[in-house]
């Protein structure tokens, strides 16, 4: 995950003031305004005190459990951090890593 927030941070310098975690599983059910479906990764902005920064953090197991294969599992787990991403620095989740 190092990697692919380096890699985002080469295009979209913001994403540097972002702290990324893992976790195994999701602490609690969704929260209201996500969907039904398992969360594979959550978005925590920033509090407006300034003393938490954004983070991202992405649920291990349910992404392990959805995937057969390591390279299945690098790309869930990037279009995860994509898609938290984009909704945190304004654009689209397909522009949020550059083209390798």
């Amino acid at each position: 995950m190092v990697d692919l927030a380096t890699l985002a941070a080469r295009k979209h310098p913001e994403v540097n003031r972002i702290e990324f975690g893992v976790e195994d599983i999701p602490p609690s059910d969704p929260a209201e305004w996500e969907s039904a479906r398992a969360v594979l990764g959550r978005l925590f902005p920033a509090d407006k005190s300034g003393k938490l920064a954004t983070r991202v953090v992405v649920y291990r197991l349910p992404i392990q459990w959805r995937c057969r294969t390591l390279a299945e599992t690098e790309q869930a787990v990037k279009a995860v951090l994509a898609e938290h991403l984009s909704s945190e620095i304004g654009c689209l989740a397909e522009d949020v890593f550059p083209a390798c």
